[in-house]
C-alpha cells in the first residue's frame, strides 16, 4: 500500500557541467512527462549547479516541467553528495513518488546516497518499466547484458537511475498551458568533504562518429587490430559512415579510445549500425539504443545485441563482413558495365 504523502511528483534529476546540461539529462528531460505519466504523476525537474539558469530554462522549455535550480560553487561539475542532499528535501517538500537520475557513474553515485539518506529503495539502469497488480516493476539487465532481472519495489519513495529510450519519445511532451518556469535555490554550505575541482575531456579529433549516418563498430569479437580493415571497408560501402566500437574492444587497444561508443564513451544515433562481435552490454546499449535500424553480426543467437536488434546476422564477424564487401562490389561493377 503506497502512503498517501507520496501520491503526486516524480522528480526529474539532471546535472550540468560548467553551466551545460550533460547529453543524458537532456535524453532525459525528453522522456520526463512520459515517465512522469507511468507512476501516474507530473514531473518537476531538478538541477544542480553554478549559474546554470539559461540551461534550466531551455531544459523546463523543452521538457515542458517547471525545473528547480540547486545553485552552489562546488557543483560547478558534478557533486554526487551535494546533489543527493539537496534532492533528499526535495523529496519530502514534494510528496515525490520517485526520484529518476539519467543512468551514469555520476548519477548512480548520488542516486545511491539518496536512497541511503532517506531509506528508500534503489533500483540502477532500470530499461522496462510496467505496473503488476498494483505494484511497479522494474526490469534490467545484469551480468554484461546476458541476464534479465525484474525487481519490485513495495516502499515508497523509489530511486531509479534511467537508461536512454526507456519510455517512447515518438511524441513530443504535451508544452499545452506551460509555461518555462525556473526557481533557484542555493544550498546550504555545510559539506566540504567532496569538491570536484575538475573534469578532463579526451579530445575527439572530429566529429565525424556522431554526424554519421551509418556506424560499422566492433567489439571483442573483432578478435584483434588487425581486422580494423574490416570495418573501414564496410563502412568505404555508404555515404556519411563512421567506425566505431565497444569499450572492450577499446580498453584492448584494436581501436583508439576516440572511437569507444557507450555509457563512458560517445552517443551515436544513426540511421543504420553495423554493430559487429558486440555482446550487447547495457553500458554500451546506452550509447547507440537511439539508432534508427540496428543490424547484429554475431556468432551468438543469444547474446543481448540481438534482442535489441532489428535484423541479425548469425556468423562471424570475419567471415560476414569480406563477403558483404565483395557482393557489393559485385554489384557495383555490375552497374558501371550498364
Amino acid at each position: 500500500m503506497i502512503p498517501k504523502k507520496y501520491t503526486g511528483t516524480v522528480l526529474v534529476v539532471g546535472e550540468t557541467i560548467e553551466g551545460r546540461l550533460s547529453a543524458k539529462s537532456i535524453d532525459l528531460g525528453k522522456q520526463a512527462a512520459q515517465l512522469a505519466g507511468r507512476f501516474n504523476g507530473k514531473p518537476v525537474g531538478v538541477l544542480t549547479g553554478h549559474d546554470i539558469d539559461t540551461a534550466a530554462l531551455a531544459w523546463s522549455k523543452a521538457a515542458g516541467m517547471p525545473v528547480i535550480v540547486l545553485d552552489h560553487a562546488h557543483c560547478r561539475y558534478p557533486n554526487p553528495p551535494l546533489t543527493a542532499s539537496g534532492v533528499g528535501a526535495l523529496v519530502d517538500e514534494h510528496s515525490a513518488l520517485a526520484v529518476c537520475f539519467p543512468h551514469s557513474m555520476r548519477a548512480c553515485q548520488a542516486a545511491a546516497t539518496l536512497a541511503w539518506r532517506i531509506e528508500a529503495p534503489c533500483v540502477t539502469a532500470v530499461d522496462s518499466l510496467l505496473k503488476e497488480n498494483g505494484q511497479w516493476v522494474f526490469e534490467r539487465a545484469v551480468f554484461g547484458g546476458k541476464l534479465r532481472e525484474t525487481v519490485s519495489a513495495a516502499n515508497r519513495p523509489i530511486v531509479l537511475t534511467v537508461m536512454p529510450g526507456l519510455v517512447s519519445r515518438s511524441a513530443s511532451p504535451d508544452l499545452t498551458g506551460h509555461f518555462p518556469s525556473v526557481e533557484t535555490r542555493h544550498l546550504a554550505d555545510t559539506d566540504h568533504r567532496f569538491i570536484p575541482r575538475g573534469m578532463n575531456r579526451q579530445a575527439h579529433t572530429d566529429q565525424a562518429l556522431e554526424r554519421a549516418q551509418v556506424v560499422v563498430a566492433a567489439g571483442r569479437g573483432l578478435k584483434g587490430p588487425e581486422h580494423k580493415c574490416l570495418l573501414e571497408a564496410a563502412a568505404g560501402m555508404f555515404n556519411h559512415a563512421a567506425i566505431g566500437g565497444s569499450r572492450g574492444a577499446c580498453d584492448l587497444g584494436w581501436l583508439p579510445h576516440s572511437l569507444q561508443i557507450g555509457e563512458t564513451g560517445r552517443t551515436v544515433a544513426p540511421a543504420l549500425y553495423l554493430a559487429c562481435g558486440i555482446s550487447g552490454a547495457p553500458q554500451h546499449l546506452a550509447g547507440m539504443r537511439e539508432s534508427r535500424t540496428v543490424v547484429a553480426v554475431n556468432t551468438d543467437p543469444k547474446a543481448a545485441i540481438c534482442n535489441l536488434a532489428h535484423y541479425a546476422v548469425i556468423e562471424d564477424l570475419t567471415v560476414f563482413l569480406p563477403v558483404l564487401r565483395e557482393r557489393y562490389d559485385r554489384m557495383t561493377e555490375k552497374g558501371d558495365e550498364e
